[in-house]
C-alpha cells in the first residue's frame, strides 16, 4: 500500500476519514508514523513531548473529553535508520478512535 496523503485546498474531512478507513482495512502490519503525522497536521492535531517510544498528540476538542482528557498516545517502533512505524493494532485501538472523535467534532462545528 502506498502511503501518500497530500492535502490540497479541496481536501475535506471526509477525504481524511476515507484515508483512515483504508489504513484500517489494509493488509499490513505496520504503518509509517510520518503518514499519520501528515494527517494530524491537516486536522490541527499537535504532537507534544513524550518519553521513550511513545508519541503523544493533543487537540483542543479533546480537552473536555472524559476518556482522552486532552491527549492520546501511540507506541512507535524503530526499524533502523530514521524509519518510525506504528503497529496496525495500536493504530486501530488508540489512534483511529481518537482521530474520529476529533473529525466528528470538527465536522459539527
Amino acid at each position: 500500500m502506498k502511503f501518500k496523503f497530500k492535502p490540497k485546498q479541496n481536501t475535506t474531512y471526509s477525504d481524511v476519514r476515507i484515508d483512515l478507513e483504508n489504513l484500517k482495512k489494509a493488509t499490513i502490519n505496520e504503518i509509517p508514523l510520518n503518514h499519520l503525522r501528515k494527517i494530524c497536521r491537516f486536522i490541527g492535531v499537535e504532537e507534544i513531548k513524550a518519553t521513550g517510544s511513545s508519541v503523544r498528540f493533543t487537540h483542543r476538542t479533546l480537552q473536555q473529553h472524559p476518556y482522552y482528557r486532552g491527549f492520546f498516545q501511540i507506541h512507535k517502533i524503530h526499524k533502523g535508520g530514521d524509519q518510525e512505524l506504528v503497529r496496525k493494532n495500536d493504530y486501530k485501538k488508540y489512534f483511529y478512535p481518537a482521530v474520529l472523535v476529533i473529525l466528528d467534532t470538527l465536522e459539527n462545528e
